[in-house]
């Protein structure tokens, strides 16, 4: 009996796997579940000007239900990298665009 039940939660957690919605999307529809904004700090790894990109290893993000990890971002602005090196403690901001989580405000601790 016990071997029916794991089965058949395993099988309920497998077939739901793969709807989960990707953190800071946003189909249409508010619900409230998915924020349109939050905010990290974290180290910055690289930084590439010309694409428009920054790696972040960054700490848990609460409010986005994320561990700690170290993730490729888009930026909003070229301007949002003014001043960022890499090896810099920093305070950033991701807001939803499209449903990808976007750094829109970068500041150095």
């Amino acid at each position: 009996m016990k071997s029916k039940l794991m089965i058949a939660a395993l099988a309920a957690a497998l077939s739901t796997a793969g709807t989960a919605v990707p953190a800071l999307a946003h189909n249409g529809e508010d619900h409230g579940a998915a924020p349109q904004a939050a905010s990290g700090e974290g180290v910055i790894k690289a930084v590439d000007e010309k694409a428009g990109t920054v790696v972040i290893a960054h700490g848990p993000i609460v409010a986005l239900n994320w561990p700690a990890m170290t993730m490729k971002f888009k930026v909003e602005s070229a301007a949002v990298l003014n001043g960022v090196t890499v090896g810099k403690k920093v305070h950033f901001v991701l807001k939803n665009v499209g449903g990808k989580p976007v750094v829109s405000e970068i500041h150095i601790m």
